[in-house]
This record gives C-alpha cells, sequence and structure tokens, in this order.
C-alpha cells in the first residue's frame, strides 16, 4: 500500500467521529513566530499526544555531514543547563574543554604527528569526557518525561522531515512547553561523543550487519546517484566518526526554528485556552531563517537499466526500483492505487502469483514513493526467493505482471476492491492518537495543509483503469529500471 494511502487510512478518523466531524474539530493557529499550531480535542483519555515536527532531514546535509541530522535529532534529547546540568557554570567549561582536546587531537593527527603525542592527546580528550559526565545527569530530559507519565517518548528522522513524539497525561501541558520551549532556545549537546559511538552501533545494526539494510544502501546509491536520497540516512561510517560538536551545533541553529515546525496536540485539549499556554511558552522562541536554498540537484532522467549486487552470509533478495514523480502530481497517486492492486493483500496480483500460485517467493511487498516524499521518488518491489527459486525467478515473473498492467485494463471489479479496502481500513483503525498527530504535522508541512488529507479520498476514488495503464507503459520500463539483488556468498542469488 502507498505511503499517503496508509496515512490516510491511519488517522482519517478518531473514534465515533466522521471524517467531517474531525475536520469541523480541528483549529489551527500561527504564532507570531510562524510555529503552526494544530489541535484535536479528544476526550476519550485524560492524555494529549504531541509531535513537533520540522521541515528538515537527510536532503538538507551538506557533503561530508551525511547522517548529521539524525546525530542532531538524537542530541536534542540531552537537555538544556537547567535540564540536565548538576553545575552549569562548571559542566559548561567542562564542555569547552572536550571541545578544545579533541580540536588538538585532529590537529596532531592531520599533521601525522608521532604515535606518543596522538596516544597523550587521546588520554586528555578522554579525560575532560570523564570530568564532564560527572557534571550532568545522563538522559535528565527521558527521566523527566517519564518520572510525569510519558508514554511513546521518540524521533525520528527522515530524508524530509524530523519529529519529536511522546503522549503525557493532559495536566502535563504546561511542563511539555516549558521542555521543549527551553530545548529549542538552549539545547545542550551534552554526551556528544558517547552518542557517536551509539550512532555507529546504530550503523551497524542497519546498514553493516543487517543484510537488507546493507542491500537497500547500495540500490539507493544506484537509483539516485545525484541526488541526496542515494546517500545514507544515517551517514557513512567515515561521516559519522568526523562528527564534531560545532558542525552540529550549527546545522541546529540553522535549520530548526518555529518557522519551520508544526505542532500537533492530539487528546484531552480545548484549544481557546490551551494556545494562551502555547503562546506563553513557545511564542518567546523568535523566528528563525527560512529555509535556505540549498540547491538541490535533480536527478537526471535514467535512461538505462541499472543492476547492482551485493554478497552476503544471508538469504538472496531483490529490489526493483522505478522513478517517478512525487504528490500532489496526480501519476503519484495512480502509483499508489498500482501499489494496492500488486501488493496489497493475499489476492494482491503479486501475492498470489509469486507467493501463493508459483510458489517462488517468501514475501513480496511494494512502496509507492521511497524513499522520500519531497522530491520524485520510486516505486520499489522488494521479494525473497522461496528455494530452489532464484532471484531470476522473481524477475521474470514480476514483469509478466507489470507487462499485464501495461497491456490490459484492470477490471472495473479489482478496481472497485482497492477503493474497498481504504473503506475497510478506515473502519478497522477509527483512532486518533499519535498517528494523527503526526500525519496532520506532515500534512500541514509539506501537502499545502492539513486539510490536503480530507481531499485524498476523492483523487483515489476517480482515478480510471486507462490511467492505470497510462502510467504503468510510462514508468516501468527497462530503461527506467534499477536492480539490486543480494547473492548468498558462496550460493545462489
Amino acid at each position: 500500500m502507498g505511503p499517503l494511502i496508509w496515512l490516510l487510512l491511519l488517522t482519517l478518523l478518531l473514534p465515533g467521529a466522521t471524517a467531517q466531524q474531525l475536520r469541523e474539530q480541528i483549529r489551527k493557529y500561527t504564532l507570531e513566530s510562524g510555529l503552526r499550531v494544530l489541535m484535536v480535542p479528544d476526550k476519550t483519555a485524560p492524555v494529549i499526544h504531541f509531535n513537533l515536527m520540522f521541515d528538515v532531514g537527510g536532503v538538507d546535509e551538506a557533503p561530508g555531514l551525511g547522517g548529521i541530522a539524525h546525530m542532531v535529532e538524537h542530541m536534542a534529547f540531552k537537555g538544556t543547563p537547567s535540564i540536565g546540568s548538576l553545575d552549569w557554570p562548571k559542566e559548561k567549561a567542562a564542555l569547552e574543554a572536550i571541545d578544545k582536546a579533541r580540536a588538538e587531537l585532529d590537529r596532531a593527527i592531520a599533521n601525522r604527528a608521532s604515535q606518543e603525542e596522538i596516544q597523550r592527546l587521546t588520554a586528555r580528550f578522554n579525560q575532560a569526557r570523564e570530568e564532564a559526565q560527572k557534571l550532568a545527569l545522563p538522559n535528565a530530559l527521558d527521566q523527566l518525561f517519564t518520572n510525569n507519565g510519558a508514554q511513546g517518548l521518540n524521533a525520528s528522522t527522515g530524508y524530509d522531515r524530523t519529529d519529536y513524539r511522546v503522549s503525557l497525561p493532559s495536566n502535563r501541558l504546561e511542563l511539555y512547553l516549558r521542555v521543549y520551549a527551553d530545548v529549542m532556545l538552549n539545547a545542550v549537546f551534552r554526551s556528544f561523543y558517547e552518542e557517536v559511538d551509539v550512532v555507529l552501533e546504530e550503523r551497524r545494526q542497519i546498514a553493516e550487519n543487517d543484510p537488507n539494510g546493507a542491500l537497500r544502501e547500495v540500490f539507493l546509491r544506484t537509483a539516485f546517484q545525484v541526488h541526496p536520497y542515494g546517500r545514507p540516512l544515517i551517514g557513512s561510517r567515515e561521516e559519522i566518526q568526523g562528527y564534531r560538536v560545532d558542525k552540529a551545533m550549527e546545522f541546529w541553529k540553522t535549520h530548526y526554528h518555529p518557522n519551520r515546525a508544526v505542532l500537533v496536540l492530539v487528546g484531552d485539549v480545548e484549544p481557546e485556552r490551551d494556545i494562551q499556554l502555547i503562546r506563553r511558552y513557545m511564542g518567546v522562541i523568535p523566528k528563525g531563517p527560512d529555509r535556505p536554498n540549498l540547491n538541490i540537484p535533480a536527478e537526471p532522467p535514467q535512461t538505462a537499466e541499472r543492476r547492482v549486487s551485493i554478497e552476503y552470509n544471508a538469504q538472496p533478495s531483490l529490489l526493483i526500483g522505478f522513478h517517478k514523480p512525487t504528490y500532489p502530481n496526480r501519476e503519484a497517486y495512480v502509483m499508489d492505487v498500482i501499489d494496492s492492486i500488486l501488493t496489497e493483500g493475499r489476492t494482491s496480483r503479486l501475492f498470489r502469483r509469486l507467493v501463493i500460485q508459483e510458489q517462488a517467493a517468501l514475501n513480496v511487498s511494494a512502496s509507492s514513493a521511497s524513499p522520500g516524499f519531497r522530491y520524485p521518488n520510486l516505486f520499489v518491489i522488494s521479494a525473497q526467493p522461496r528455494a530452489p527459486r532464484t532471484t531470476q525467478d522473481l524477475e521474470r515473473l514480476i514483469y509478466e505482471e507489470l507487462e499485464r498492467l501495461k497491456n490490459e485494463l484492470v477490471s472495473p471489479q479489482e478496481l472497485q476492491k482497492v477503493r474497498n479496502q481504504t473503506r475497510a481500513a478506515y473502519l478497522r483503525v477509527l483512532q486518533g492518537g499519535p498517528g494523527l498527530a503526526q500525519t496532520l504535522a506532515f500534512y500541514e508541512l509539506f501537502f499545502g495543509g492539513y486539510q490536503r488529507i480530507f481531499e485524498e479520498e476523492a483523487i483515489y476514488n476517480t482515478i480510471t483503469a486507462e490511467e492505470i495503464q497510462q502510467v504503468a507503459r510510462k514508468y516501468f520500463t527497462p530503461q527506467n529500471r534499477t536492480v539490486a539483488t543480494l547473492i548468498t556468498r558462496g550460493g545462489s542469488r
């Protein structure tokens, strides 16, 4: 199922409410600083689900600083002078000593100093880190929220956005606002180099020791040779090891401002009352510069098939991607429908053919907007062969099903099935909560306003069989195709 269909299905309705009722409940405010605030009252429980989203992600990183947006996301949890410090003047001096020791060590390495000198400076650097740690509480922000009943405290960074989310008892609204206003104004990047080690370990887990992560990384690098969608979202090992506090803080101060953010509150709120509290705390954060013109290069049209493979001590796997436009281009919505036709449910074409009939695949899935939404992206099909079948067998079967889409009109019954799936999903997920908060923020930030959520069902319902055929013919071509294969080391494809 396409990402936007999924988002729409996940969040279109609250319990007991119609889409129109939800639309009428949403209240939007814009602070003088440019911060947009959306509130959705839901008195089901005395809880508020918060989502603070910024329009910054992996595409905004400078060359050589891949993954710095993800690193900054981690650092925003480290607290402020008033959250986490046992003695701020002393800790501030200790943090400055770390920076100085790191700079001296970097210069020594660059100047090819003796091994003894490098060891001496390394010891000084580590000692400075130990002294700073004595002056701060570990995970103070996390502990503060946990002690006040928080659930789901987390954050995530994508190529297009970064968001911070938590659910709190509704009587902790003021606590939330005080904390995040303090973070946006006074973030302290303490335990920075300890967090570098955490991110390196995260990279090992999701990109180096995970065969699917390793395959996806080389796949995107092959498909996007100019656009930053081709860079590892977490950064390369060399980039992560090269992170320095000043560069991370510069990235934070450049991008994380109220005029580039949306704050969504879903739950036990009273908008006209609570906006006053929001203005009191979040309103003191000054407006920052607009989004800088980074001159992000467009990916040139692909003119020939690209193929890449990696060897790994794992079962074979296959990724096939086709370049396509992004929203609000109507063809992007058509691709969402194609995604549902091919892989949504056991009766979908690829699942039925590859997994059930041919028994050639262990699994098959698709994504109609990978790896991001802001720029033209990929329609991606992934599958794993069932032994003794191979990835070549899967390719052949997948291409046969794509040719069917190009040569035969989808039947009215199959097209109606996709629409029925959409409506049934509404009934299954009549919920608000964190998913609704995240989706409202996403649409408000990137799709011209949260109201767009309520317009997309009509778009999907007007997509015709002829449009599906035209889009399939236009994009599912060999010259527009990138194929990545994981080959079992010493085994088969």
